[in-house]
């Protein structure tokens, strides 16, 4: 890993772990756009940690949800993939404004779960783990043979 990796890294962990914090004040106050998208923006900030660590992509939207559902499906661990869902609703109420503050409580505690099943599935799988396999994301990034 290069010193310029390391450094994505942990800007993308720092700004995580921001959007956490500013999630929960958004909350406090009562802001429900505004804490709908910091709870988004910490899981995509620390999907894009994983993902620079891994030397996998990481540029467009549907990214996530497909490198999220890889570690899911490697790990064996399912959750991510429902713990996932709930970060995208989040980024869905941002443009409606139709969850609760209690429910976007929820929300942010269901993400804090998500961020720690994604690091723990990322820590026990193999550091040489091809990208995903997915056609499309391969497409998007010009990566080419079977994978994983």
């Amino acid at each position: 890993m290069t010193t310029a990796d390391a450094e994505l890294i942990e800007s993308h962990s720092v700004h995580c772990e921001r959007l956490l914090t500013h999630a929960a004040q958004m909350i406090a106050q009562d802001d429900r756009i505004q804490a709908s998208e910091k709870i988004w923006g910490a899981a995509v900030h620390g999907l894009k940690a994983i993902a620079v660590a891994r030397g996998w992509p990481y540029d467009y939207h549907p990214d996530g949800r497909v490198i999220a559902r890889y570690l899911a499906r490697q790990s064996g661990n399912r959750a991510i993939d429902h713990l996932f869902a709930v970060a995208e609703r989040a980024h869905q109420n941002f443009y409606r404004d139709q969850i609760l503050i209690e429910e976007l409580d929820e929300q942010l505690a269901e993400v804090r779960e998500l961020l720690e099943l994604l690091n723990a599935a990322h820590l026990a799988l193999p550091p040489d783990l091809a990208p995903p396999a997915d056609r499309h994301y391969r497409r998007r990034h010009d990566i080419s043979g079977v994978g994983g």
